[in-house]
């Protein structure tokens, strides 16, 4: 009787824990959503165009607006995802995604460039909150093991989208800029309910895994408890046990034990300075083409050759990322991206540009979703919201100051003397990325014998 219970279900537990791909439904329905997010996540990439061309503000000041978005980012990433960790992750994305939906709305309504300013602010901030949450998710329900390609495809979805927001964007600013405020809110609104949908399914999953778990142990014998116990790996805990421990998580403690954690800290710092250089894609270039009398056509079909570039060889450059390490990739990923931005140094025609897109668009490969990924592997389990806040709080800051650094510079010293330090930027994080190599896979060795 008790061996029937036990088969029974050890069935029904196969039937929750179903992949597709190798990898849990779980991943593959927030995986969904952030392609869909990512196809309308394009106000920001037009915001500078939007504020040169239509409220006629100066390139400096302009560069200025809009990094207010990354500031407000800042206070979203800082707490995102150490309140996922204190109240769980779907909290917190559902929450933001709603907020962020209802500040698109609101921006809509502004004209005044410097209400524009302290909006964009808050619209950071809200917008910002489920960022660490959705990756730390990802490192919940995945096993270490697969962690490298669930990251890749969610840059792949985020890539894809990329590629096709552009394009669509395109076409309403024709119209009117105000349609691109309207229609990401739409998209934005349409992903929570099928979020909310999703996440409900979850529950049920986790409900089901652990009735199936608890049948399974009182079943078992003493000694087949302990095996369990001894075996059972400490970074992939089911969702339903890490839900339950939540309210244990001491928020404090987390972001102590991250900002001391010597290897991650400079991992963050590392990528916070190819943040800043790479992210003149969205705010120094437009400029840049602004001046050279190139207007939304040519910058919409620059973002979508990065996307198309990305999305074609994304997938297929994991098997190769597989065979080297972690660090191997971002040296040779921050390499080509140089090699990329220098190419735009003499670079006054849109074809110079398109090549120099291809070029980098090949170096950010590699950068995201092996830089996440060192990421997850370096998070203790109960504490990866908390890294990752911290992770993308880099990411926040680098969109607040780059188009706050790349309007400066362009205005002060030309668009030359930008392409330049972006170009010594990432020769630097190289050599940085290559030091710190050493001190970072001892870390890595150590969580994953404590996993094991």
């Amino acid at each position: 009787m008790g061996d029937k219970m036990s088969g029974k279900n050890n069935m029904r537990g196969s039937k929750v824990h179903k992949t597709i791909f190798g990898l849990p439904m779980l991943f593959w329905g927030l995986w969904l959503a952030i392609l869909f997010l990512w196809m309308g996540r394009f106000v920001i990439s037009f915001m500078s165009m939007y504020l040169v061309k239509d409220l006629h503000v100066d390139a400096g000041i302009a560069g200025t607006i809009v990094s207010m978005y990354g500031f407000g980012g800042v206070f979203g990433c800082l707490f995102g995802g150490a309140l996922s960790d204190r109240f769980g992750r779907q909290s917190m994305i559902i929450g933001g995604e709603i907020g962020a939906a209802l500040m698109l709305v609101a921006l809509s309504f502004i004209d005044n460039p410097f209400v524009m300013g302290a909006m964009l602010l808050v619209y950071g901030a809200i917008s910002s909150i489920p960022t660490p949450a959705i990756a730390a998710y990802i490192a919940d329900v995945v096993p270490l093991r697969d962690q490298k390609r669930a990251y890749t495809l969610q840059t792949w979805a985020i890539n894809f989208g990329f590629a096709t927001g552009p394009i669509i964007a395109n076409q309403l600013v024709k119209i009117s800029y105000t349609l691109m405020f309207y229609a990401e809110a739409i998209i934005l609104a349409l992903v929570t309910v099928m979020l909310i949908v999703f996440f409900h399914e979850v529950r049920k999953v986790e409900r089901e895994a652990g009735i199936a778990a608890g049948t399974v142990q009182a079943a078992g014998t003493v000694q087949g408890e302990r095996a369990a116990s001894e075996h059972k790996p400490a970074d992939h805990k089911p969702a339903a046990t890490q839900a339950d421990s939540a309210s244990n998580v001491s928020v404090l403690g987390n972001y102590r034990r991250a900002l001391t954690d010597g290897p991650f800290i400079s991992l963050v710092v590392l990528m916070f300075c190819y943040t800043i250089a790479y992210f003149q894609l969205t705010s120094g270039l437009p400029i840049a083409l602004t001046q050279l009398g190139m207007g939304t056509d040519e910058y919409s079909v620059l973002l979508t050759i990065n996307g198309g570039v990305l999305c074609l060889l994304q997938i297929p450059a994991l098997a190769v990322f597989d065979r080297m390490s972690n660090t191997r990739v971002l040296v040779l990923g921050m390499m080509v991206t140089a090699v990329g931005y220098a190419f735009q140094i003499g670079a006054s025609t849109w074809l110079s540009f398109a090549i120099a897109a291809v070029l980098w668009s090949l170096g950010e490969l590699g950068t995201f979703p092996i830089a996440a990924t060192t990421v997850a592997n370096l998070a203790p389990a109960e504490a990866r919201g908390t890294y990752q806040g911290l992770y993308n709080l880099g990411w926040s800051l680098s969109n607040g100051a780059a188009p706050l650094v790349g309007g400066w510079v362009i205005s002060s010293f030309g668009s030359h003397t930008l392409w330049i330090s972006c170009t010594v930027m990432f020769v630097l994080v190289a050599i940085g990325l290559y030091l710190t190599k050493g001190a970072r896979e001892h870390a890595i060795a150590r969580n994953l014998r404590h996993a094991a």
